[in-house]
């Protein structure tokens, strides 16, 4: 057996992890790239979004790779994303490709026990919770890296470290090796000669939770902001959404659960997809961030809808919306970009002024 999945940010870290751990077989996808959009718009629909395409993009190359076990998330969403697996499985085979897919449909452990067939249960506990581990340490670097960009003396260096970082992470093999490089790496990026500007601006990205976290979906838009000198504040990340520690959900204290609560005044019931969250970020921290980016693909309907809502929060954040497809071109999304951080920083010197 030889396990492949679709890119979504650095989830493949823990896969990989908890398929060499539990001695099974992995393909990591090669990139995404222009050719894994390429191939993933020329065998879709043509007005499905674009998760769905770069994720078929990525499963087409991981088979041309030597792959034949696809894992894909899947079950009772309420957006499209619950329905990806089949769809795709169905494009798949008709393009003559032959392959098991595997999805959660039926439950976690019903896709662990499909792909690990017969290894005990203690070990493959120990498996999760080794990747688990690394997505966490890779939530960590990320937190730092967001922070440092904003203010680093020389540009790029903070991209590097995280670039190392994450090999590093990715190639660690037992908890002692991790911990070691959570350390080394933390502690790099602390150390890192920085520049003495005004307090950086505080803007936050929130939206449908693919576009959010992937780079190459989002055109780098964390890199961009940071070399604006804003800091980035991302509450969506694959951290957050595997974190399953039982107080914090117990008690509705992950972000999730508490941008729900503050959504509740302009939508009380879940649109299902990011979207509840989306509304619910914007009230949760009007008073913490300057500005918002709110990125959505085309045709996202629980976006669509949160983006609608939206202007009816009077809380004085300013929001600027994205739409991403396959034909978004970075250059636009930079001059947006640049656009708001520059409107920003004079609503920031206004409010100096009045203060004074």
């Amino acid at each position: 057996m030889q396990v492949t999945f679709p890119h979504m940010g650095y989830i493949y870290v823990g896969i990989a992890a908890m398929a060499k751990w539990l001695n099974v077989g992995v393909v990591v996808p090669p990139p995404t790239s222009q050719r894994t959009l390429s191939l993933g718009v020329k065998y879709s629909p043509e007005m499905v979004c674009l998760p769905f395409k770069l994720s078929l993009g990525n499963m087409i190359e991981a088979l041309e790779s030597g792959a034949d076990t696809i894992i894909m998330p899947g079950g009772l969403y309420g957006c499209r994303f619950g329905y990806y697996h089949k769809a795709q499985e169905a494009i798949l085979r008709e393009l003559g490709y032959d392959f098991e897919m595997v999805s959660q449909e039926l439950g976690i452990m019903h896709m662990v026990k499909r792909i690990t067939r017969g290894t005990p249960l203690r070990e493959v506990i120990t498996g999760l919770r080794f990747g688990l581990t690394k997505m966490n340490v890779l939530h960590e670097l990320e937190q730092m890296v967001h922070k440092k960009r904003a203010v680093e003396r020389d540009r790029g260096e903070v991209s590097r470290i995280h670039r190392d970082g994450t090999k590093a992470i990715e190639n660690a093999a037992d908890h002692q090796e991790l911990k070691r490089v959570r350390q080394e790496y933390l502690q790099t990026l602390k150390n890192l000669p920085t520049v003495s500007p005004p307090i950086p601006l505080k803007i936050g990205i929130t939206g449908e939770f693919f576009i959010a976290i992937d780079p190459f979906a989002n055109m780098d838009m964390d890199v961009e902001l940071g070399r604006l000198g804003a800091e980035v504040c991302r509450p969506l990340s694959v951290g957050e959404w595997i974190r399953f520690t039982p107080v914090p959900i117990i008690l509705g204290l992950r972000e999730k659960d508490r941008s729900h609560k503050a959504a509740m005044p302009y939508l009380s019931r879940n649109v299902f997809g990011d979207g509840w969250q989306s509304v619910g970020e914007k009230v949760l921290h009007a008073r913490d961030w300057d500005g918002l980016v709110h990125v959505e693909p085309f045709g996202c309907l629980p976006e669509t809808m949160a983006r609608n809502i939206m202007p009816s929060i009077k809380d004085g954040l300013p929001v600027l919306n994205l739409i991403f497809d396959e034909h978004t071109a970075k250059a636009g999304v930079i001059n947006r970009l640049e656009a708001f951080v520059d409107m920003l920083r004079k609503k920031k010197r206004r409010q100096v002024k009045v203060c004074v």
